[in-house]
């Protein structure tokens, strides 16, 4: 990397320090600092959902995989585009209609009290495990593009983090979102092309070609059934999370209405079937650029996690490439800052104003928020910097199994308690333990020997096939055993209290009822026009900051690019301010 590659990530790194202050006017109650008072912009909101999907895991790890199995990938992408779908369906306007400021909030009007503080609680311990996985994952990437130890890089990130998140909520998060989604997808592009033209590659015919054959041949790494089992389990584990009251109550929240919340999943969607297939064509090159990168990347665990870092760093001019890690930046921090902002608002909505101070002001929440995400954060930060001296940290496998282990036992209850009535106040705790106490045992028993002795194969396991297992065989024995718990309990449902049926029927009754804008919208003084503004003259600002990148002394074509970049975030902006000014200032059912 250059000198202005270095200033480029500096200027990127103080544009998103600046979202805080930007937004920290939009924040004037609870509500607004936690979900954005409810009145965000659903194609915003949408952006967010799929940045928060769509992480800088995607270029480690999840390169990883692309460059180790080529198309085998889509098999995620697919289960996603699918949960989604179904959220489309049948979930995401309910989500909104629960009318809550947290998603634990709708879990104390579905199952009670205790199971509110149990899923205050549990779930907030166990994402510090995945808060210091996704700020090893990003740092794994920045340590194989500068050649710096990953300790500084995570303690670098976890302060902008931090500092972003604590002063401007949920706006920020959710604002940086979109601006950072423009990067992603323009440099993505640029990418795959700049791939297709290398002359190694030789175009998109000649990818096809030169790509080892198990890309497209999958049973050459794994034997049919073994893909299967993988692929039904991960269907089933990306449903359940992405339907759940937790998981996928959180993002869409932030809309007006169950028709808005119903938008921002298409807009998801979308990004995964337009965005997936050009992603994976740089990490699929780069496995004919670079056959061996091992010997590249000698200093990370896995050196396929490179994969992504190898071949920009070969195509992408000055400038650019520096882009790309600020785009790897936004994917994976706007992500962290989400959660960071969900979280600080469970623990504030759920636990401070409901246990320790019942009668807190509007901006006693706000504050005690911010002490939140500045303790939870660090906590984050001091996991990843334990998970950085661990050898051998697939990040592939490490995902799917800490969401088949933790995510799933919390989510199924939630995902089912959306549409099944019939249940005791405890199934939804009881399920989350029954399924942790599962994840134990295959954790204990399912190990390699127990595998490879399973089938009794007369060939071995590949690595690859006992990794797809083990993440298989956890997924679907949690699932079971969650499963048959959860419609067990319902057999308890008759000597359940009057007033926890009566409960219950309310909150089903509030899901399938459409929101009436006029009637329970407060007047938004943040306003659509307000947003239009602000994120108008975000993307101008990054746009231009950007353009300024021409006066690099790069080649007439690389300029070109540097200019489609630019251009692109610019023209959105100046689209947006068009219709700022044609909104009027404040919302109006």
């Amino acid at each position: 990397m250059g000198i202005f590659d270095y200033i480029v990530i500096g200027v990127y790194l103080v544009f998103m320090l600046s979202l805080g202050p930007i937004y920290k006017s939009f924040s004037k109650t609870a509500s607004d600092f936690f979900r954005g008072g409810g009145g965000m912009l659903w194609w915003v909101v949408g952006s967010s959902a799929f940045m928060t999907t769509f992480s800088a895991w995607s270029f480690t790890g999840g390169a990883a995989k692309a460059y180790e199995t080529g198309t085998f990938f889509l098999i995620l992408f697919a289960c996603n585009i699918i949960a989604l779908i179904v959220c489309f369906l049948f979930a995401a306007a309910r989500f909104r209609q629960m009318r809550v400021v947290t998603a634990v909030e709708g879990i104390r009007k579905r199952y009670g009290a205790s199971s509110e503080q149990i899923y205050t609680w549990l779930p907030l311990f166990f994402q510090t495990f995945m808060g210091g996985i996704m700020l090893y994952t990003i740092s794994v990437f920045m340590s194989g593009v500068f050649g710096l130890p990953m300790g500084p890089i995570i303690i670098v990130l976890g302060v902008v983090m931090i500092c972003m998140t604590l002063l401007g909520g949920s706006w920020a998060a959710t604002a940086g979102d979109f601006v950072q989604m423009l990067v992603v997808l323009t440099i993505t592009i640029i990418m795959a092309v700049l791939t297709l033209g290398h002359k190694e590659v030789g175009g998109f015919s000649g990818l096809l070609e030169r790509v080892p054959e198990y890309h497209f041949r999958w049973t050459d790494f794994a034997r049919p059934w073994v893909i299967i089992v993988f692929a039904v389990t991960l269907l089933v584990n990306q449903i359940t999370m992405l339907n759940s009251m937790l998981t996928g109550a959180a993002r869409y929240l932030f809309v007006k209405d169950g028709k808005d919340a119903q938008k921002a999943v298409l807009v998801s969607i979308a990004g995964f079937v337009l965005l997936a297939p050009i992603w994976m064509i740089p990490a699929m090159g780069s496995a004919i650029i670079f056959p061996e990168l091992g010997s590249l990347y000698p200093q990370l665990n896995n050196p396929s996690e490179a994969a992504y870092v190898a071949i920009a760093m070969e195509l992408l001019p000055e400038g650019l490439l520096g882009l790309l890690v600020c785009g790897i930046f936004a994917a994976s921090l706007t992500s962290m800052n989400s959660l960071l902002n969900v979280y600080s608002g469970t623990f504030v909505r759920n636990f401070y104003i409901r246990v320790v101070n019942k009668e807190a002001s509007e901006t006693k929440q706000i504050l005690v928020g911010r002490v939140f995400i500045f303790v939870y954060g660090a906590i984050w930060v001091l996991v990843a910097l334990m998970f950085k001296d661990i050898k051998s940290l697939q990040l592939f496998d490490l995902i799917l199994l800490a969401t088949a282990s933790i995510g799933l036992p919390t989510a199924l209850p939630l995902t089912y308690g959306m549409f099944v009535k019939k249940t005791p106040e405890w199934t939804g705790w009881s399920t989350m333990v029954v399924g942790f106490i599962m994840a134990v045992c295959a954790k204990l028993y399912i190990t390699e020997a127990f595998l490879q002795n399973l089938w009794g194969q007369e060939v071995a396991l590949s690595a690859r096939e006992i990794g797809d297992l083990r993440i298989a065989l956890t997924t679907g024995s949690i699932f079971l055993v969650c499963n048959i718990w959860f419609f067990f309990s319902m057999l308890f449902y008759k000597n359940s209290k009057q007033d926890y049926r009566d409960r219950v029927d309310t909150f089903f009754e509030e899901i399938n009822t459409p929101i009436d804008r006029a009637d329970e919208h407060e007047p938004d003084y943040e306003g659509d026009k307000r947003q239009y503004s602000v994120l108008s003259n975000l993307c101008l600002a990054y746009g231009g900051l950007t353009l300024l990148l021409l006066a690099i002394p790069n080649e007439m074509k690389e300029r070109l690019l540097i200019l489609c970049c630019g251009g692109f975030v610019v023209v959105v902006g100046l689209i947006l301010r068009a219709v700022a000014k044609k909104k009027k200032p404040r919302f109006e059912g």
